[in-house]
């Protein structure tokens, strides 16, 4: 009797590496997929983090009747120093308990790094290493506490990655193309805008209305491979050195976390003769996001705007009173 011979049900070796193969081309068309969905995600909350500081903005116009100072100084010598708009609107996006500790006195350096000396933290050590999530983008690869090669954050101030807008740079949009403009040394400084350096505006005095003037910019990206954001002695920092209380000299020489806009959202153009310094007044606002940056409206509203938005058109949304009609880009 003849005995059933069994087929072999296994794989050959031509067989396994055909399905390895195709395995493969599935996992490299679905990386990229995944790969934007997380970053959709991410640029995602980092509109949430700028709409939470829209409505802080609103919600500290509201209680103190103007927009906090952009940024200010202190000190009729140096060390100047102050904070900026980042640290007054603490108690509206829920860290109260840090803005009661903080202390604003003539004495507070607030985080000056190495200029200040021994002296530069002056009862703030609170804000040492303090990290403020709403602060943060998440498709940054800046480094939350970095000291880079071109900055002086030596105590560990957090890398604030939002900067508020002081206006454009000259020429500017409308009538006369050098309103609300100064050349302190530094590249243009700005009050045209809605956050600048001692001096705080009203709702009111946003002519071109609200929903017209960027507030809050993200600045979260690199420049030429470097952080050379609004940050150099720590986001926490407010003007550097101390100016006379009147006119274009009140805006000050240095500013921590404001911009005068001068150059395109993510431009890898350093500001001349700024190579190794990053505090100047003519910041780039920038991300890592594709495409572009999201950005805070005076009405607390977040937009995106693209790389290749019409310049011109980005720096009347900068100015809050140039008086040009605009229309943001969809």
């Amino acid at each position: 009797m003849r005995q059933k011979q069994h087929a072999n049900s296994g794989f050959t070796l031509v067989e396994l590496l055909v399905v390895i193969a195709i395995i493969g081309v599935l996992v490299g068309l679905l990386l990229p997929a995944v790969q934007s969905a997380r970053e959709a995600a991410r640029r995602m909350s980092c509109s949430n983090n700028m709409k939470q500081l829209g409505l802080a903005m609103h919600n500290y116009h509201d209680t103190m009747s103007s927009f906090p100072l952009g940024s200010y100084n202190l000190r009729e010598t140096w060390p100047a120093s102050g904070s900026n708009w980042r640290a007054l609107i603490l108690p509206f996006l829920e860290q109260g308990n840090i803005h009661d500790q903080l202390e604003f006195s003539y004495s507070s350096h607030f985080m000056a790094g190495g200029a200040a000396g021994a002296d530069a933290l002056k009862g703030n050590e609170i804000l040492k290493y303090l990290a403020v999530p709403t602060y943060a983008c998440p498709s940054s690869a800046i480094d939350m506490f970095e000291n880079a090669p071109v900055s002086n954050n030596s105590e560990g101030a957090m890398n604030i990655m939002y900067v508020g807008i002081q206006g454009a740079a000259r020429p500017v949009p409308g009538g006369d193309p050098n309103k609300g403009t100064a050349d302190l040394g530094h590249g243009w400084s700005s009050n045209n805008g809605m956050l600048f350096a001692n001096g705080k505006i009203k709702m009111r005095d946003v002519v071109d209305g609200t929903t017209n003037a960027i507030m809050i910019a993200e600045q979260s990206g690199w420049v030429d491979g470097v952080n050379r954001t609004s940050n150099y002695y720590g986001g926490w920092m407010g003007s550097r050195h101390p100016r006379p209380v009147d006119g274009p000299s009140s805006w000050d020489l240095w500013q921590t976390g404001t911009t005068c806009v001068r150059f395109a959202p993510n431009s890898q153009i350093v500001q001349t003769g700024a190579t190794d310094r990053m505090y100047r007044n003519n910041t780039v606002i920038n991300s890592m996001h594709t495409g572009g940056i999201n950005v805070v409206m005076g009405d607390a509203s977040v937009q995106f705007i693209t790389d290749s938005i019409d310049f011109l058109l980005l720096k009347q949304l900068c100015c809050r009173y140039d008086g040009e009609v605009t229309t943001f880009p969809q």
